[in-house]
């Protein structure tokens, strides 16, 4: 069910730590256990879910970039895929890149500007062309080029212009947050130094607990790390919040006990809340309850993987 992001002390503290990385133009690593945030924080920092939307995707051969957006983000997120190279990350990442470029307000502005520009300048064409062929075969100026006759600057000149000014316009791209970071090889991982080497921009590496012990066994990379953060689960209060996020949503109510269970069995882990609070409300419906106990919330317990206590 689609519900209002919440920003937890835990996310407060992952967008401090990729503001810093971001700022201070370092290498970041973040890891934590499944389930706790992470990819959740990572998209809602860069504004993601709002990136694709206006089609900003990695794929090089997907044209769908709606044109008429606009987009202000913090970062670019991009997702590791399991059968990664140097070569298809590198691409990809560039075309991520690209395509915020093509969105950020700076560009939208200059290409408004700019295609008013041209538009006027064609105009001023035509109506110099029409003017020129008013003359007589060898009557000044019909006796010289058109292009000496043509009000400046021409079409092609401001298109020329254009052209320059759109190279010189700075890549907007601060952050690159790498999700799944644990699937790169030691390939990619080399690519990706090389990206951040020639981009003056941070880098944030966001995988399983170990990940900071895995790098470590790159010394070139490793020594380019400047910050390190670890993504702990939700406190019980902020658990007790989420819950209430989502009974708002779905018309859950709960007892003293309930709630007492809901924070024990998933142990302030996301992605279990959400599963468990699922469970429970298929429960509730199929026994036509309309209250959470303990009861409830056990008997939500048994139709789930979640491991043992």
């Amino acid at each position: 069910m689609a519900t209002t992001f919440i920003e937890t002390r835990e996310y407060r503290r992952f967008l401090e730590f990729c503001d810093s990385c971001s700022h201070h133009r370092y290498i970041g690593i973040c890891y934590g256990p499944p389930g706790v945030g992470k990819t959740l924080s990572a998209r809602h920092y860069t504004n993601w879910d709002e990136a694709e939307s206006l089609g900003i995707t990695p794929d090089p051969m997907f044209m769908t970039l709606d044109t008429d957006g606009e987009f202000s983000n913090q970062g670019i997120f991009y997702t590791a895929t399991v059968t990664n190279t140097p070569g298809r990350m590198d691409a990809e990442v560039k075309t991520l890149r690209k395509r915020v470029r093509d969105l950020c307000p700076i560009m939208k502005k200059f290409e408004t500007e700019q295609k008013k520009r041209e538009d006027e300048a064609f105009a001023r064409g035509r109506e110099d062309r029409k003017a020129y062929e008013l003359f007589e075969p060898g009557e000044w100026p019909k006796s010289k080029p058109f292009q000496d006759f043509e009000s400046k600057p021409t079409y092609d000149e401001v298109s020329k212009d254009t052209t320059r000014l759109w190279r010189k316009i700075e890549d907007p791209t601060r952050l690159i947050i790498i999700d799944e970071a644990d699937r790169l090889k030691m390939p990619s991982l080399e690519q990706l130094r090389h990206i951040f080497d020639r981009g003056g921009i941070g880098l944030v590496l966001i995988g399983m607990p170990g990940l900071e012990k895995r790098l470590a066994r790159y010394p070139q990379l490793y020594s380019r790390i400047g910050f390190a953060h670890q993504f702990s689960p939700l406190t019980s209060r902020e658990t007790l919040q989420l819950f209430d996020e989502r009974r708002l949503a779905a018309d859950l109510q709960a007892d003293d006990g309930g709630l007492a269970a809901i924070i024990r069995v998933t142990g302030g882990n996301f992605r279990l809340i959400d599963r468990l609070l699922a469970q429970i409300g298929r429960i509730l419906e199929i026994n036509s309850l309309c209250m959470i106990t303990r009861d409830v919330v056990e008997a939500a317990r048994e139709n789930l993987v979640i491991g043992t206590e």
